[in-house]
């Protein structure tokens, strides 16, 4: 694959999985339109990611980093209740894609169902953000608000869902602030990339397959990219809410059923 290939793999399969857009429905776009599909740099892709949160969210590394240290004292810090948040938000996403796989849905691969769907979530998502109240942030996330959020995000093995997507509308159905939600979904996400990114390059490497230049190019695109629109989306998020997701994932849906004709 060329740059520009590999461009267009990192924003939608790098960039759509850290965004409330559904990484799913791009990519399906992306195979329909021109017959590429990550495949094996699917595994940089993710990588990256991962790579580009744990930059972005370093004070929150950090503050982990220090709860676990002080937990060989006794001590349990808030980088460690941030931690369990996080694991408890994950798990449920873990568990159910080894067993039944990642997304897409064998036989929901339909563009014009995924496109109805990622509608419908557009307009849930712009309602949900726009009646509910924000009282909340991280600190206040107790233990079964995280295990919600967690197993809402399993909708999103239905293509046109989003991963992102869903477990950031159901923390703003919570109650959480907007910026807070986005932080949590982040920090949420991390695992999830690192765990695929990493089981699959074991996978390969047990193969006898070894990264190649295009997948280390994938990993410093995917990790540009990620960097680049994660601080923007947080800026759009804090200024006008979930709204420019939601009108974006209309047209998203709307040319998804547009292709599907063709």
């Amino acid at each position: 694959m060329q740059l520009p290939d590999l461009v267009i793999l990192a924003l939608t399969e790098g960039v759509a999985d850290v965004l409330p857009i559904d990484a799913t429905g791009h990519a399906l776009a992306v195979a329909k339109l021109l017959g590429w599909r990550a495949g094996t740099i699917g595994t940089a892709v993710h990588l990256g990611a991962a790579f580009a949160l744990l930059l972005y969210l370093w004070r929150d590394v950090a503050l982990i980093g220090q709860g676990l240290w002080k937990l060989r004292r006794g001590r349990i810090e808030p980088g460690a209740h941030l931690l369990a948040k996080i694991l408890i938000a994950t798990a449920p996403w873990l568990i159910a894609t080894a067993i039944l796989g990642a997304p897409p849905v064998p036989g929901l691969t339909d563009l014009s169902l995924v496109g109805g769907v990622t509608i419908a979530c557009a307009l849930l998502m712009g309602v949900i953000d726009k009646l509910c109240m924000t009282v909340k942030r991280i600190e206040h996330l107790g233990a079964a608000t995280a295990l919600v959020i967690g197993v809402v995000q399993l909708f999103a093995l239905v293509p046109g869902v989003g991963r992102v997507a869903a477990a950031l509308t159901t923390a703003r159905l919570l109650g959480l602030e907007r910026p807070d939600a986005y932080r949590f979904v982040l920090l949420a996400n991390i695992p999830i990339l690192l765990v695929d990114g990493g089981m699959h390059a074991l996978q390969y490497s047990l193969e006898g397959l070894q990264p190649a230049d295009s997948d280390l190019l994938t990993f410093g695109v995917t990790f540009f990219f990620v960097l680049l629109a994660v601080p923007l989306t947080m800026v759009w998020i804090r200024g006008a809410g979930l709204l420019p997701f939601a009108l974006y994932r209309l047209l998203v849906g709307a040319g998804l059923i547009a292709l599907a004709s063709l």
